[in-house]
């Protein structure tokens, strides 16, 4: 029997999984797959906030708009009290963070920034977003820093637009402009070639010394400052091939995330399952668990069919991190009644949803499935105390040595609120640790 049985092997489920298993106990994590680590853009939002205009930064020119992110954190959980950040605290959310930096680090990824403020970067197609954290290779694509920015990819690759991202931060105020270089190698295939497939060519030296030639008759003319390539600066040779390359160039170089399967995500996960599996933990893969097993108000075990039997894994304490309706912690009958799939634990519903559910209302269809106000199925998750145990409407209770993490727990939009990462790193490291 485990320690600690974490189900779902998404960024919650990983970080809580070292947390516990740094800290002595013997884990075993159980998920259907890899979870979200593969579509992430590879940094960490805790909360958006308000865009400076123009893009500069004067009080910290190299992070963020000057404005204090942990007191906008305060205030955000003085406002909503049910909010995972006010369950598990913002101590929760600094040990969080200092725990993805011992598993990145032991992987040559440095992440760089705090709770001052919010580094904003560029998107592939040319957008803003604020980012607390980001891999040392992303933030020279900060737009608050100074300095004309050349975007850059491979010609003819169709996973990312040089012109497209450039021209976009460019009628933002930002100065930005294109540029290709060719790389035979990605079209050898009868296919488009992979960001996976790009990574790895850059890993070699001889690529990256042609690409570097290319583009220094573009640097010679003068006015760019640093370098925004797509984020496929190598793989498990990341950090060598990013240095290698700005040291080629003699400019900064960054990355900007690419469609999925996101290389930056994939850094990441291969840093959890790394120090995971270094330190005895269990990793099991296509184990979809279909129901728990109490006792009492007691989880005792969870159960995973197969072709011959079912198997049943059992330990002492059980942490759910399987997401939310997107991730499989929640799914949705035909007439859309969600129910949580593990334990069957009560969902908090927006009540324009809970009369959808029974035929009554139209909420689970909008003109927009994003906006400002946000749809209401985001918002649907397990209830849950300060100690992250599941409780009813009542705040009883439900299941004492269970603990919820991540997307499946109520109370937040992430899609709205740019706190996704942050809401992992919090509630992953809270229940890991309480």
């Amino acid at each position: 029997m485990d320690d600690i049985l974490i189900i779902g092997a998404g960024p919650a489920g990983l970080l809580a999984g070292w947390v516990a298993s740094s800290r002595g106990a013997r884990v075993r994590v159980l998920a259907a797959g890899i979870g979200t680590t593969h579509l992430s853009p590879g940094w960490i939002g805790v909360l958006d906030t308000e865009a400076p205009a123009p893009f500069r930064c004067k009080d910290e020119p190299a992070k963020g708009p000057g404005q204090a992110l942990t007191g906008a954190l305060e205030s955000w959980i003085a406002e909503h009290p049910e909010h995972p950040y006010a369950l598990a605290g913002l101590d929760a959310l600094r040990g969080g963070i200092a725990a993805l930096r011992e598993v990145t680090a032991q992987a040559g990824i440095r992440y760089v920034g705090d709770l001052r403020g919010n580094f904003w970067l560029p998107t592939a197609l040319g957008a803003l977003v604020p980012a607390a954290l980001a891999p040392e290779s992303f933030v020279a694509g900060d737009a608050c820093v100074p300095g004309e920015m050349l975007i850059t990819g491979p010609a003819g690759w169709r996973d990312f637009y040089p012109a497209l991202c450039a021209g976009n931060l460019a009628r933002q105020g930002i100065s930005a402009r294109s540029a290709v270089f060719d790389l035979p190698e990605a079209a050898t295939g009868k296919f488009d070639a992979t960001p996976v497939g790009l990574a790895r060519l850059f890993e070699r030296a001889d690529v990256r010394a042609r690409v570097a030639s290319q583009l220094k008759t573009k640097l010679r003319d003068g006015g760019v400052t640093r370098v925004g390539f797509p984020a496929v600066l190598g793989l498990e040779g990341h950090a060598e091939a990013w240095r290698d390359l700005q040291d080629r160039l003699g400019a900064p170089v960054f990355e900007i995330p690419t469609l999925p399967p996101s290389v930056p995500g994939i850094r990441l996960y291969s840093a959890f399952k790394r120090v995971l599996l270094r330190s005895g933990a269990r990793i099991l893969l296509d184990m979809t668990v279909t129901r728990g097993l109490t006792e009492g108000n007691r989880a005792v075990g969870v159960v995973v069919p197969s072709p011959a039997r079912e198997a049943t894994y059992r330990a002492d304490r059980i942490i759910l991190a399987t997401g939310g309706l997107y991730g499989g912690g929640v799914s949705s009958d035909r007439l859309g009644a969600l129910r949580e799939t593990v334990f069957d634990l009560p969902l908090s519903v927006p009540w324009a949803l809970g009369e959808r559910s029974t035929g009554a209302g139209p909420a689970w269809f909008d003109e927009r499935l994003l906006s400002q106000q946000g749809h209401p199925v985001h918002l649907a998750g397990v209830r849950a105390n300060a100690h992250l145990q599941p409780v009813s409407e009542a705040g009883t209770v439900l299941l004492e040595n269970v603990r919820i993490a991540g997307r499946l727990l109520a109370g937040c939009n992430p899609v709205i609120e740019g706190s996704t990462e942050g809401v992992w790193l919090a509630t992953a490291y809270r229940a890991a640790t309480t």
